[in-house]
């Protein structure tokens, strides 16, 4: 994912929408990984692979709903259930900032 300037605001208002909805988000993610697991593991999803396409999709819904107005830049695309073996992203505090290496 490429960085987005999302201004101070933005930035801020981020980090709280996102704090608070990935107290429901993580908890169904891991439910959900438990019931399907056996095609998950078979699609190559370990649970931290499916916790952070769960998360880099929440994070691009997030930037092209309700923070649409402060995103100046191109806006990051949706990651299909198919390129799920590719995801890198790990859930982390500042989400989309730091690209995993």
């Amino acid at each position: 994912m490429k960085p987005i300037d999302l201004g101070v605001l933005g930035t801020v208002v981020f980090l709280l929408i996102r704090g608070v909805l990935m107290w429901v988000l993580v908890p169904l993610g891991v439910v959900i990984w438990l019931v399907s697991s056996p095609y998950l593991l078979w699609r190559g999803a370990g649970l931290g692979r499916f916790l952070g396409w769960l998360d880099a999709n929440f994070i691009v819904l997030l930037l092209r709903t309700l923070l649409r107005p402060f995103a100046d830049s191109e806006l990051p695309r949706w990651i299909p259930f198919r390129d799920i073996r590719l995801v890198r992203h790990r859930i982390g505090l500042a989400g989309p900032w730091k690209p995993a290496r």
